[in-house]
C-alpha cells in the first residue's frame, strides 16, 4: 500500500521549502533554517514534557526566538553563521535534556529529528498547505535591511519550519530547504527555482516510494535521493560545462 499521506506531505513541502531555502542561500545565512528547525523542536519537547500542546509550545519560543534573532542587524562584525550555528547547538541540547527526562526519549528523540511520515493526517496535511501558503507572501514583504523586514523574513521561515518538523522531521525540513538550492546553484546565486522544485518533488516521490517497498524510514530515503539528484546534476552541469 502506497503511503500517500506521507507522499503528498513532502510534495507539499516541496512546492515552498525550496523557494524559501532559495532566499536563505543568497542572504548567506544558511543556519537560520537549521537553527529555527532545531528551536521548534525544543518547542515539542518542552509540549511533549508538559503535557501540552507540542505546536503552541514550538511557535512561541520560535517566536521568541525571531524577535532576539532579527535584532542582529543586517550588517555585524559577528559571523551571523556563527551566531546561528551556535543556537542550533543551545537548542539541540537543551532540547535533548528536556526529552531525557521523559519516558522513551530515545523514541522522542527519533520522532523530533526525523518526524513522523507514518501518522501523517488530513489535518496536518491542510496545515502543512497554509502554512506554505503564508510563508510565501511573508517572504514577499521582506527587507533584511530593516528590523521589522528581518522578522517578516524569519517569520516566513518558522511559518514554514514550525508546522513542517512534525510531519517531516527536523533533518528533512533542513535538506529541503537547502540541498534544492545547492544543486541549481549559478555564478554565485540560486539558478532555477522550478528545476530546484523539481528536484525536491523528485527525491520526495523516489523516497517515499523506496520506503513504501522496502520499508525505510520515509525522511531518510528521502534525503538520500534530494542529496543524490543534487549531485549527479551537479556533475552533469560540470561535465557539460568543461565539454
Amino acid at each position: 500500500m502506497i503511503l500517500w499521506f506521507s507522499l503528498i506531505a513532502c510534495v507539499l513541502a516541496s512546492l515552498y521549502l525550496p523557494l524559501l531555502g532559495k532566499k536563505v542561500l543568497n542572504h548567506r545565512i544558511i543556519f537560520i533554517d537549521l537553527a529555527l528547525a532545531q528551536v521548534a523542536a525544543v518547542g515539542y519537547a518542552v509540549g511533549l514534557a508538559s503535557d501540552g500542546n507540542g505546536l503552541v509550545y514550538a511557535s512561541i519560543i520560535t517566536a521568541l526566538a525571531i524577535l532576539l534573532i532579527a535584532a542582529m542587524p543586517a550588517q555585524t562584525d559577528v559571523p551571523k553563521e556563527g551566531m546561528m550555528g551556535a543556537l542550533y547547538a543551545l537548542s539541540a541540547s537543551v532540547g535533548m535534556m528536556v526529552l531525557a527526562s521523559m519516558p522513551h526519549a530515545e523514541g522522542q528523540m527519533m520522532a523530533l529529528l526525523f518526524g513522523s511520515m507514518l501518522g501523517v493526517d488530513e489535518t496536518e496535511l491542510l496545515l502543512l498547505l497554509v502554512s506554505g501558503s503564508i510563508a510565501l507572501v511573508l517572504m514577499r514583504l521582506h527587507d533584511m535591511e530593516s528590523y521589522v523586514g528581518r522578522v517578516i523574513f524569519y517569520t516566513s521561515l518558522a511559518c514554514a519550519v514550525v508546522p513542517a518538523i512534525y510531519a517531516l522531521g527536523v533533518v528533512l525540513v533542513f535538506s529541503l530547504l537547502v540541498v534544492p538550492g545547492l544543486a541549481v546553484w549559478r555564478h554565485g546565486q540560486v539558478g532555477s527555482s522550478v528545476l530546484a522544485i523539481g528536484i525536491a518533488i523528485t527525491g520526495s516521490v523516489s523516497g517515499v516510494m523506496l520506503s513504501n517497498y522496502y520499508d525505510y524510514p520515509p525522511s531518510s530515503a528521502v534525503v538520500v535521493f534530494l542529496c543524490l539528484y543534487a549531485v549527479m546534476l551537479r556533475v552533469g552541469v560540470s561535465y557539460k560545462t568543461k565539454a
